[in-house]
């Protein structure tokens, strides 16, 4: 068929996305979720999206770039965040509460718990040092706005292990916790920020939620 990308269909669409691309990605997130990254196959992603499993290296080189893929998506909308606040005169107490909220709502976003991809064994492998360095760099972001708050003290470490226990706090059964929506803030995103603060000693910012939402706004380019 004229237009045609890729190779057809064995059978008809099995996933949410508006493209296979991210039916892909959908079906990868909840098998290596529940089953790790070892164990999990391109046949059996291929026949979960239902597609030819040469279709989907079209979309994807390998098993290990779809997993790189999917460990990007936790780090780079706040990594992106923390930027746009690093060009803002804001007091570190607001940038660090905007950066939790945000990461935790991105983390309560989507229907697989794809945070739980980098506590399993293969992430420590050489092929994902991208991931690596974009997590560490996410990781010194918080760690310095939390250190120009309390100084050179060991619970400048807190805030970013506080916002990552979101993924232990959130079901994975593909169903999304918290639906992204630009006028509010999951309960739990603003609990967790609160908290991180709370652990330094510091005083809550004062129109935090609808100032972060904005940030996230123009973040995304809305």
């Amino acid at each position: 068929m004229a237009g045609a990308v890729g190779r057809p269909r064995r059978s008809a669409p099995r996933r949410a996305g508006k493209n296979p691309r991210e039916e892909i990605l959908d079906a990868s997130a909840e098998l290596f979720t529940r089953q790790g990254f070892a164990t999990t196959s391109t046949h059996q992603i291929a026949d979960a999206v239902g597609i030819r499993q040469a279709s989907l290296y079209y979309h994807f080189p390998s098993k290990t770039e779809i997993f790189l893929t999917l460990l990007k998506s936790t780090v780079e909308p706040s990594t992106l965040l923390a930027e746009n606040l690093a060009n803002r005169e804001a007091s570190p107490e607001f940038r660090l509460w905007a950066l939790v909220a945000a990461e935790v709502r991105l983390l309560l976003s989507t229907k697989w718990n794809v945070g739980r991809l980098y506590q399993l064994p293969i992430v420590a492998s050489e092929e994902f040092d991208e991931y690596h360095t974009q997590r560490e760099a996410l990781t010194n972001i918080f760690r310095s706005i939390a250190t120009e708050i309390v100084g050179d003290d060991p619970r400048a470490e807190l805030p970013f292990h506080i916002t990552m226990s979101a993924i232990e706090m959130r079901r994975n059964d593909g169903k999304v916790p918290s639906p992204l929506t630009g006028d509010s803030l999951p309960d739990t995103a603003i609990m967790l920020a609160d908290a991180a603060l709370a652990v330094l000693g510091a005083q809550l910012p004062d129109n935090r939620e609808e100032q972060t939402l904005e940030l996230i706004r123009q973040a995304s380019g809305q």
